[in-house]
This record gives C-alpha cells, sequence and structure tokens, in this order.
C-alpha cells in the first residue's frame, strides 16, 4: 500500500481491513539486504502484525517449541551471555522480581528449603557454623542489642526452651503471662502461693 497523508501527517492504510489508516510509526519497516522494498513499511500495521503471528504459532504450537528447543540448545552461551548482561544492567529489576517471587511462593520455598536441610543436616549445620565463626563480633552485638531492647521476649524463649528440657506440660500466650505476673504483683509464684492475697 502506498504512504498516503492526513493532516499533513504520513500513514499507511492497513491491510487488516478492519484497521484503516494509521501513521508511519504504528508500521514495521520492511527490509531486504538492508535497503526498503517498496515503500519501505510493511503492510500491516505492528498490532495486526503481531496478533498475526499469534495466530500462526497457536495453529503450529508444536512446531515453535521445537524451533525455540533447538535454537536454545545450539546457542546456549550466547543466550546466558545476554542474560547475564541484562541482570547486570538492571540489578533492580532483578531483585524486585526475586522479593515477589519468595512472598508468593514463601510457604512452597521453606518447605522445600526444610527438607533440603532434614536430608544434608551435616552439611548445612558445617555452613552455620564457619558463618558464625566469620561473624562472631557483629553477631554478638546484635545479640547483645536484641536482648537490650527485646527482654521480656528473651525470657519467653529461655523459658520455653527450659520447660522443653524438662518437658513440661502445659503452655500460656505472652499476654497470659504479662496477666498472671499482674495478678500476683510481679513476685514470685512459691511466695505468693506462701503468703496469698487477702480478699
Amino acid at each position: 500500500m502506498a504512504i498516503v497523508y492526513r493532516d499533513d501527517i504520513a500513514g499507511k492504510i492497513c491491510a487488516n481491513p478492519e484497521c484503516g489508516w494509521k501513521p508511519l510509526n504504528e508500521f514495521g519497516a520492511r527490509r531486504l539486504g538492508g535497503f526498503p522494498v517498496g515503500d519501505g513499511y510493511k503492510s500491516r500495521c505492528k498490532d495486526c502484525f503481531d496478533a498475526q503471528k499469534r495466530a500462526e504459532r497457536a495453529a503450529r504450537a508444536e512446531k515453535y517449541r521445537e524451533t525455540a528447543r533447538k535454537y536454545v540448545v545450539s546457542n546456549r552461551d550466547h543466550i546466558r551471555e545476554i542474560k547475564c548482561a541484562h541482570r547486570k544492567a538492571n540489578p533492580a529489576k532483578y531483585d524486585d522480581a526475586l522479593r515477589k517471587h519468595h512472598l508468593s511462593q514463601r510457604a512452597e520455598l521453606n518447605v522445600k528449603a526444610r527438607e533440603r536441610r532434614e536430608q544434608s543436616l551435616e552439611h548445612y549445620r558445617e555452613i552455620g557454623r564457619k558463618s558464625r565463626e566469620k561473624h562472631a563480633d557483629e553477631r554478638n552485638f546484635y545479640q547483645r542489642e536484641y536482648g537490650r531492647r527485646n527482654r521480656d521476649k528473651l525470657t519467653l524463649f529461655t523459658n520455653r526452651r527450659r520447660a522443653r528440657k524438662y518437658a513440661a506440660g502445659g503452655s500460656h500466650t505472652e499476654q497470659e503471662w504479662q496477666v498472671l505476673k499482674a495478678f500476683d504483683e510481679y513476685r514470685c509464684l512459691c511466695a505468693a502461693s506462701a503468703s496469698p492475697k487477702i480478699a
């Protein structure tokens, strides 16, 4: 189709009858050996051309998949280089995508991580020991600061560990524990039971 001007804007009439006239920037370039062919633009606009390609691909999906597989196998190193370069050029984009993936798949990823750890428990423990030795000062400082800011939580964790160690029965929440302490005026329960409050 020839180039058609409307309101001093160069355009073409798309080969798709339902589409009509569009500016030239809506058409892809048509080249052969680096030189323009015809008016230099494809007969269909970009949207119609893409829709036509999608329809062709859907009609012969397996053929296109096989072609793509062959290309990936024969150009594996080249594709890896392109992906690495794109990742280095857009680190924030990849970090954001990874964060969103982890948030949406958190439960499944946690299950898989626990399974991997159980299968190679000693291996992961060794990794933990080495990490602890390497960052001992930083971790000790963090733990001291955390304990200072969260003394009640630390006490709760310690008591829970002691209860598990002695296989003690029963349990209570943090809120129930605070109510119990307030009820006995923050005294030892042994002392409170020895001298009960007079109603």
